[in-house]
């Protein structure tokens, strides 16, 4: 016998002792689901294989939590996740059903984001692109949100938007020039400014 199992002082859950070792928690759908009792003697490969499934339980509760604040992209709630301490594996294991149930969604990020920064102060397609790829979103999800974001007439108000903030203080070459750097094309801003100018004309 490597291990027992054994049910804490305050009856609430299980550990795992093993002889000379430190314990560790058992969660409740763990032990439920590993038809696992008290008193149940582990081997040292058992005891492992029952670590390592609950710390992928805990790193799937982790994930969920920094979820449950905002949506994140693949790679940095992967980050979040090995300075708390998970194993490469561990958090995969742990990604990879949110994934396929939806509850981690790359393109749900990049939309987010996306709203996100037109909100406060729009950008072009270029330079959200670029903070996208910076966020590790992969490019199907990136390039299909910019696709849904940037329709003609959502470009239109957001270049519009943008030349009036960039106008504050400054002539309207200037102005144009602050656009480009945050990423419109010179003939996007041309395009947006002859609509603003057709519209107040008419």
């Amino acid at each position: 016998m490597f291990a027992i199992i054994k049910r804490k002082a305050s009856g609430e859950g299980y550990f795992a002792l093993p002889q000379g070792l430190s314990p560790f928690f058992i969660s409740k759908s763990l032990f439920l689901s590993s038809h696992l009792h008290e008193g149940q003697e582990l081997s040292e490969e058992e005891f492992l294989s029952l670590k390592e499934a609950q710390l992928v339980l805990d790193c799937r509760s982790q994930a969920m939590l920094y979820l449950a604040r905002r949506e994140h992209s693949v790679f940095e709630l992967k980050q979040k996740l090995i300075k708390k301490g998970y194993t490469e594996r561990q958090i995969q294991s742990a990604l990879d059903p949110l994934l396929e149930q939806n509850l981690l969604s790359e393109l749900r990020f990049a939309q987010a984001l996306i709203a996100s920064r037109q909100k406060k102060n729009p950008e072009g397609k270029s330079l959200l692109r670029q903070r996208l790829v910076s966020k590790g979103v992969n490019r199907s999800d990136a390039e299909k949100a910019l696709s849904e974001a940037f329709t003609e007439e959502n470009l239109i108000l957001a270049i519009q938007k943008a030349y009036q903030m960039a106008l504050r203080g400054n002539d309207s070459e200037v102005a144009q020039q602050k656009l480009q750097k945050r990423g419109f094309s010179r003939s996007e801003i041309r395009f947006a400014l002859e609509r603003l100018e057709d519209d107040t004309c008419s």
